[in-house]
């Protein structure tokens, strides 16, 4: 009974308007599965995940170079780490909101293509926001860090010239 049914698709494969036919429809198949599976938010939101994922490292990295148990150290150093763990919570956060509303645009993006419709266009512009949004704050960590560089390097040991260092970056 195999051998009948392979024998009849191997004579109609032969056939030239069944070949033809059959390649039209593995076209089509191939031209819609590459249309549903084009996601213009993809890199935004793995941009944006990655990005959480680095500000939680450094947290914890941060948490991780407080001295336990607390021993005096240098205002300079609590300034520093105060600074860099407030502005890098605040990307984290900037960043998850961002990637929620990638998450929502890719949604709405999904379903006008399950319409059958291509799907809306997405503007460039809109993707380049939601993934600067996060950066901006993150740049005030970097602030810190290099306030806390400079003191060093400039040698200015006594807290308050190490925070007039600072306090020069602070764009504000």
């Amino acid at each position: 009974m195999t051998n009948r049914i392979h024998d009849a698709v191997v004579t109609a494969i032969k056939d030239a308007q069944v070949s033809g036919a059959l390649a039209e429809i593995v076209q089509k198949a191939i031209l819609d599965a590459n249309q549903k599976s084009y996601d213009p938010y993809r890199t935004t939101i793995h941009f944006l995940i990655g990005l959480i994922a680095f500000c939680l490292s450094v947290i914890v990295g941060i948490f991780h170079a407080l001295p336990d148990p607390p021993v005096c150290t240098y205002t300079l150093t609590y300034h520093m780490l105060g600074g860099v763990l407030a502005w890098i919570s605040i990307t984290a956060f900037v960043a998850s909101v961002c990637a929620a509303g990638a998450q929502y645009l890719k949604h709405l993006y999904r379903v006008e293509q399950l319409k059958g419709e291509p799907g809306p266009a997405v503007p460039k512009e809109r993707l380049l926001v939601l993934m600067a949004l996060p950066i901006m704050p993150g740049a005030f960590a970097v602030i810190y860090c290099v306030g806390a560089g400079l003191a060093i390097l400039n040698d200015n040991r006594g807290p308050l010239k190490s925070l007039c260092v600072i306090c020069k970056l602070w764009p504000f």
